[in-house]
């Protein structure tokens, strides 16, 4: 005896077989420092300011709020877009949507960090990461972690001086150009985020890293919030910005999407426990339909 399907009931099928085999846990954290009057900026940019355009009830007593904001593009948890350091690149406007989404990893670089102000991120502390966590995918967003968000709330302290007003004597870590240079060659970098102001240093006026990676259309998103729940690897990383004409950055909110254990592993053993299960669902949608 056949059993009748609606023409919907396969598609559903089909589509409860991609959600189930996709992975995604569904949690989702939060990687973003509100931007507000408290926001943290690069000396020199205006800061946040928000205005009350309309507030209160209109003659039908319906509530009714509208407001106006403006900010320097380079403070708070932000994206340099390539046209910051590379004037032929993608300003906001243009930037495709899919540089700003990507496969994360997080290196924890708390503990050098916390021993020196001015550690640089190495190729060895990036190797050495890869044998305790594996291979970091290819076209990855790269999040490093040097244990700053705690010191956010204290400029101060989040720029390592008593004069926040003077970046030349700012002391905070920052990635090596050599650490940038090995994750653009040898991983094909897709995104590079930093819980600090900038992944160059303070000081260093040719900015190496910005020039390497913006120019090649690699956005830098500075400033991030990395709380104590995300994982070294099994995510991936978002940071959509708005489409600023002529924009070289903006406020971001960026987040992290949790994968389940399969994603945790490697890429070979991931793609074949989603195809495996692509095919089960496959067939028990077909048998339904027999």
């Amino acid at each position: 005896m056949l059993k009748v399907m609606t023409s919907r009931q396969p598609f559903l099928c089909r589509l409860l077989v991609v959600l189930l085999c996709s992975g995604v846990t569904g949690m989702i954290i939060d990687l973003s420092h509100p931007l507000s009057h408290n926001t943290i900026y690069w000396p020199g940019q205006p800061k946040f300011n928000r205005t009350v355009v309309v507030m209160g009830s209109n003659k039908d007593k319906v509530w009714i709020e509208v407001g106006a904001f403006s900010s320097g593009e380079h403070g708070g948890t932000h994206i340099d877009a390539p046209r910051h350091f590379s004037p032929h690149s993608y300003d906001l406007k243009d930037l495709p949507l899919e540089h700003t989404i990507a496969e994360g990893v997080m290196i924890d670089a708390r503990a050098e960090a916390a021993l020196n102000n001015d550690y640089q991120l190495t190729v060895e502390k990036l190797k050495a990461w890869e044998t305790d966590h594996g291979r970091i995918p290819d076209k990855a967003a790269v999040l490093v972690n040097f244990g700053w968000t705690s010191r956010w709330s204290n400029p101060r302290e989040f720029f390592g001086t008593n004069d926040v007003t003077n970046h030349t004597t700012f002391h905070f870590p920052v990635v090596s150009a050599e650490a940038a240079r090995w994750l653009l060659d040898h991983r094909h970098l897709k995104i590079l985020a930093v819980d600090v102001p900038a992944p160059d240093g303070p000081t260093d006026t040719t900015f190496p890293v910005h020039r390497l990676l913006l120019s090649q259309n690699i956005v830098i998103i500075e400033n991030v919030m990395v709380p104590d729940s995300l994982p070294a690897r099994g995510f991936r990383l978002h940071a959509a910005p708005i489409r600023v004409e002529g924009g070289t950055g903006v406020q971001t909110r960026v987040y992290a999407m949790l994968y389940d254990d399969v994603t945790s592993r490697s890429p070979l053993v991931q793609h074949l426990s989603i195809l495996l299960c692509l095919l089960v669902g496959t067939l028990a949608c077909w048998l339904a339909q027999v």
